[in-house]
């Protein structure tokens, strides 16, 4: 019986939103809008990131939206028993990548892709607690592509 007890104490605990010193908790500053400029070589563009908190607290979904009705979605999580995070980002053109990060650092998270392809990397930077930027390279094709996107809060 007490066997039966510890494994539904266990299983609750497994499914219970992210406690307080869970990385994720850090991005929580994320939430909110922000305004962004995008710029990859000669092409410049603004757009709109709002984060909210999804799933119990467990996700921090992003959205992302520009002129002319462009948009996206991101999702992102801290998974503890992995020591690292993850990112899914959903473009309208039904593309998806999926992200990895080792580490717990929320300041500072160097993401590499690991769906469609290991070509992509993203390296998300907290610069103040108004302030990231995001460096963006893919190599394929013997081309290497670059951006950088920097928000502040609105």
């Amino acid at each position: 019986m007490r066997l039966l007890a510890a494994f539904v104490i266990l299983a609750g605990l497994s499914i219970a939103p992210a406690a307080a010193s869970d990385p994720l908790g850090s991005l929580r500053f994320l939430v909110g809008t922000w305004n962004c400029t995008f710029q990859s070589g000669k092409t410049h563009v603004s757009y709109k990131a709002t984060y909210s908190n999804e799933m119990g607290g467990n996700w921090l979904r992003e959205t992302d939206s520009w002129t002319g009705g462009g948009s996206d979605l991101g999702m992102i999580t801290y998974e503890p028993k992995r020591h690292g995070w993850t990112a899914v980002i959903l473009l309208s053109d039904r593309t998806t990548t999926l992200f990895r990060a080792a580490g717990s650092n929320p300041n500072h998270v160097s993401y590499r892709s690991v769906y469609p392809d290991a070509s992509m990397t993203e390296l998300f930077d907290r610069t103040s607690p108004t302030r990231y930027t995001l460096h963006y390279m893919q190599s394929a094709g013997g081309k290497t592509t670059k951006s950088t996107d920097v928000c502040v809060r609105t």
